[in-house]
């Protein structure tokens, strides 16, 4: 008998952690799911942040590849702690409404050569609405298999109860105007009580909106009064990395920016990107990007959600010798997602890497990363450059005591460099 309540209990150990232990991100968790955008306002250039109660809302875009596009689909909310885990709250203490909808809001692709069916949600609406600030993660499923996930898509909800004040600097503590940058900043907690500062406060960093990178929990250098001041941290210091890398795949007649040619080979089309070439060691050299994000457009179409082609997109990266460490595409198109798809594969006849991927048409932003132990590096492909103008994101969360959730009571935009 013990034996059996024993192994119920570890059973039961196990599904709480499968269930509340897992990080959310975006991502598509079926082969079927491509371009996904998660967005504030329908503004491709504004992260998926919105405030608490007001007109503002989050746009979910997507679509669906295959034979079962046709399939409805539908979705729930679920609301997460600061660091992305499910948090323990029922449905019911942070939705107003229902928490299983249909997605309405879908068309079928239109003089495409690859098939598929876009995907468009908003939240907030009619049916559903947001009680409390936070994480939050939503997870798409086919209405007649609920339990096996397509897609999750992450945003969060900001209700500003502190206030917080930075700057960024290249005279880091690591060097001075050379291959980094740091953070430091200061958050004010006059009209907020918080029991524990240490505890009750947690701090994440992004830098491009990039997850592989982000700092997490990190903690005030000291406390001043109501003011807890971040700086001299090691911490917060970034790779300054290099601008990103742009092309524009938007027509099969001509071509876009960097595309050295497109043609049509069944059953797709094949878009070939000029050359890259190694940056590390090289002049810093300023180019205006959009920080990794892309936007989906075409030059023949006037719905680009619709009516936006799929190209089998080809990178090519040249290098005399290949690298000990593995080289992979990023962008806001991969969702920090580093596996064989956005692996890159080395050509000793032809002294280069080679990497595809079937991306819809549009302007994308790119980088080469170089995976490095456990962490992503810009350092060995795309060098470090104090000049390099990067987006930097601070999120401040809160849960008060008692509370079974992470409040988000602050946001923080920086630019750096031009």
């Amino acid at each position: 008998m013990k034996h059996r309540i024993f192994l119920l209990f570890y059973l039961f150990v196990v599904l709480s952690t499968s269930m509340y232990g897992q990080a959310y991100k975006t991502q598509a968790l079926s082969g079927e799911i491509h371009t996904i955008q998660v967005n504030a306002g329908g503004d491709w250039q504004r992260l998926p942040i919105i405030q608490l109660n007001n007109n503002d809302y989050i746009q979910i875009n997507f679509d669906r590849l295959g034979p079962n596009s046709y399939k409805p689909l539908r979705y729930r909310l679920v609301n997460c702690y600061a660091d992305w885990t499910r948090s323990k709250l029922m449905d019911i203490e942070y939705v107003d409404g229902f928490n299983d909808i249909l997605i309405e809001d879908f068309a079928q692709s239109m003089n495409t050569t690859v098939d598929y069916m876009n995907f468009n949600l908003e939240i907030p609406n009619e049916r559903q609405r947001i009680r409390l600030s936070g994480n939050y993660a939503v997870e798409v499923y086919e209405e007649d298999n609920p339990d096996k996930i397509l897609l999750t898509a992450c945003f969060s909800i900001l209700n500003p109860e502190v206030s917080v004040t930075g700057s960024v600097s290249s005279n880091t503590d690591i060097d001075s105007n050379k291959e980094h940058q740091q953070l430091s900043f200061a958050i004010n907690t006059t009209n907020l009580r918080i029991r524990d500062v240490f505890s009750d406060l947690k701090v994440f960093i992004r830098q491009n909106n990039r997850l592989d990178n982000q700092k997490s929990f990190v903690k005030p250098t000291f406390v001043q009064g109501n003011r807890l001041v971040y700086e001299f941290n090691k911490d917060l210091i970034f790779e300054a990395g290099n601008e990103y890398r742009r092309f524009e795949s938007v027509s099969y007649r001509f071509n876009g920016l960097n595309i050295a040619s497109t043609k049509y080979i069944r059953p797709y089309y094949y878009t070939y990107l000029v050359p890259d070439k190694i940056r590390a060691g090289r002049v810093y050299v300023y180019d205006r990007d959009q920080d990794g994000r892309f936007f989906i457009r075409n030059a023949e179409g006037r719905d680009a959600d619709t009516e936006a082609d799929y190209f089998m997109t080809n990178f090519t990266l040249k290098a005399d010798n290949p690298f000990l460490e593995p080289i992979y595409l990023n962008g806001a198109f991969t969702n920090d997602i580093f596996n064989e798809k956005s692996l890159m594969t080395y050509d000793y006849s032809q002294k280069e890497y080679h990497g595809a991927m079937l991306l819809k048409q549009g302007a994308y932003n790119y980088q080469y990363l170089a995976k490095s132990g456990k962490d992503y590096t810009t350092s060995l492909v795309e060098g470090n450059y104090f000049q390099t103008q990067n987006q930097y994101c601070i999120y401040v969360y809160h849960r008060p005591i008692g509370y079974q959730s992470d409040n988000l009571i602050a946001i923080l935009l920086l630019t750096t460099g031009n």
